[in-house]
């Protein structure tokens, strides 16, 4: 299955909303303010933010009325304004023949899918790289178990510090022995954090500068991995999380669970942050490098 095959097949739920609707809409093939007045009301419903809400309908607006495929032609103007949105917040996280070490560190919300996540894209590490993984959610056994049950499937060292330990300090030991050792990559796993939580919040930030300051020159990236299925809410994850925590990438999974796929255009226009991966279902390479005209094309049902 080619990639863009993986994104339509996979967006189904909120491609099957948008697509059908959109066309119910234009039954009187006619781009008038009741069309533009019904399209505004489906793009919200699929969790797009006014603001993107008024972007795309501008585009809508621009189209000749007496189009005969009008349907097709709204479809085609919808995908290629939500793309221009989109397209500046591509970035790989792994890239190919990567020569700096590097760390990543992973935070979010109690069952935004970490742990697995970061199993998936630990599994996505070249073979020839060597890997580090760190348990640093030391409240919960389970969360250790399944990162060391992740870590041992992808043949990568693990490092976990005792229960309930602080967990900036298995933090520092484990990038001390990421340094001492050459590892190529350090992947840290945080413990669910309550986005309103400030303490927790701040035991992330403790976590992050301990890391920081013994590894000046390595690449640190802070990867915030986001719920699709939390719809518009995930925007105040982003908020907080991005301010305190300096978030360099995004990763929204569970995505073919939900119709609410267009909270991730809202977040796209309104952060500067790189999406990099977006979840697609459970195995492991469902988890796809994001690409903006794969998604953009596919929640609206057309063709590549």
């Amino acid at each position: 299955m080619s990639l863009f095959a993986k994104f339509k097949n996979k967006l189904q739920k909120t491609s099957n909303f948008l697509s059908s609707n959109i066309i119910n809409s234009l039954k009187n093939k006619k781009v008038d303010k009741e069309t533009l007045e019904e399209l505004e009301s489906i793009l919200i419903s699929a969790d797009i933010s006014l603001d993107v809400v008024e972007k795309l309908l501008n585009s809508v607006h621009k189209l000749k009325s007496n189009d005969q495929e009008i349907a097709k032609t709204v479809l085609e103007a919808l995908s290629k304004e939500i793309e221009n949105i989109l397209k500046p917040r591509e970035k790989k996280l792994l890239q190919e023949n990567e020569t700096k070490s590097k760390i990543l560190i992973f935070v979010g919300v109690n069952g935004s899918g970490k742990t697995t996540t970061i199993g998936k894209i630990a599994s996505q590490i070249d073979n020839n790289k060597k890997t580090l993984i760190a348990a640093c959610d030391t409240f919960r056994a389970a969360a250790i178990d399944q990162l060391k049950n992740w870590a041992v499937k992808n043949d990568n060292d693990f490092y976990a510090g005792d229960t309930n330990q602080d967990p900036a300090s298995v933090a520092y030991k484990a990038t001390e022995k990421f340094k001492k050792e050459n590892y190529d990559y350090l992947i840290i796993d945080t413990a669910g954090r309550l986005s309103n939580n400030t303490n927790l919040i701040n035991q992330l930030v403790k976590l992050k500068k301990v890391v920081t300051k013994i590894n000046a020159d390595n690449i640190i990236e802070t990867i915030l991995v986001l719920d699709g299925t939390n719809g518009s809410n995930m925007i105040k994850q982003v908020d907080i999380f991005g301010k305190e925590l300096d978030v360099s990438s995004l990763i929204i999974t569970k995505l073919d669970g939900t119709a609410k796929g267009g909270a991730l255009i809202s977040i796209a226009n309104k952060y500067e942050i790189p999406i990099s991966f977006i979840g697609l279902g459970e195995k492991s390479d469902d988890l796809s490098d994001f690409s903006a005209k794969n998604f953009a094309r596919s929640i609206l049902n057309l063709d590549e």
